[in-house]
């Protein structure tokens, strides 16, 4: 799994927050509840959790411990908040009997979809709900299977023999399937085309420097920027026009039965 930078993630990440405050305000979280959150990164939606839930449990889970310690960093001195730990999104170490699960735009840096369903499933009580949200198969080339083209390429493919893509963007009507299989069933979904725009190329690149890293990190230092450079280049015919994002993002509700 990809450890990123808690860092500059905390630095660059005005689209994940804008997207977690769009979805926090649809949550229902009150006073006692058992919250779990995947893929929590720097612990920003966890701590809005936590103070919704006082009395409760509010557990922030991630696989970069450097996402972890910046979540650490984050927190108030002697203040009641939630908990962080490092953890893989297909073996949740937290027992059963959770209200809800919350993941918001990291469960497609899964490629075993069925084993995070699983392990969601595990940890929620009879008619506990989860909200996931993710990049999902789209009708355009999404910036991650550009990364994907560009790492083929003769320049770069002799640091990618093997390379399995880091990432799945499943279809939404799949995913009810997958759900189903593991007692979730789907009570809502909505799947959107949504863009971003940066502002400028030059900004776009250092958003993808910092979430491109399941590349990058297999490159020589003095190559990465090159290749961060190499891949908004093939983006921007997709896009549209430098400095923009196109993603199509599925939000869907499921129940354990």
């Amino acid at each position: 799994m990809t450890d990123w930078s808690g860092a500059e993630y905390a630095e660059r990440s005005a689209l994940q927050r804008a997207a977690v405050t769009d979805a926090l305000g649809a949550l229902s979280v009150h006073p006692g509840m058992r919250v779990v959150d995947i893929g929590c990164g720097d612990g920003y939606l966890t701590r809005a959790l936590a103070a919704r839930a006082p009395g409760g449990l509010v557990v922030g889970l991630d696989a970069s411990p450097r996402m972890i310690a910046t979540a650490h960093a984050a927190a108030s001195p002697g203040a009641a908040g939630p908990v962080f730990a490092v953890a893989d999104a297909r073996d949740l170490p937290v027992a059963p009997g959770f209200d809800l699960v919350v993941s918001f735009n990291a469960l497609h840096w899964v490629p075993e979809q069925q084993r995070a369903l699983a392990a969601i499933g595990a940890v929620l009580k009879p008619g506990g709900v989860a909200v996931v949200q993710m990049v999902c198969a789209g009708g355009r080339a999404s910036v991650e299977s550009t990364a994907m083209t560009v790492c083929s390429r003769e320049r770069w493919s002799r640091w990618f023999e093997g390379f399995a893509a880091p990432f799945v963007h499943v279809e939404p009507d799949v995913y009810r399937d997958l759900a189903a299989e593991e007692g979730l069933v789907q009570e809502d979904r909505t799947v959107s085309d949504l863009n971003w725009d940066f502002g400028s190329r030059d900004a776009f690149l250092r958003w993808c420097a910092m979430g491109m890293t399941a590349w990058t990190d297999r490159l020589p230092p003095g190559a990465r920027d090159d290749f961060v450079a190499e891949l908004v280049a093939a983006y921007e015919p997709v896009a549209g026009r430098a400095g923009l994002f196109r993603y199509t993002q599925m939000r869907a509700t499921l129940r354990r039965d």
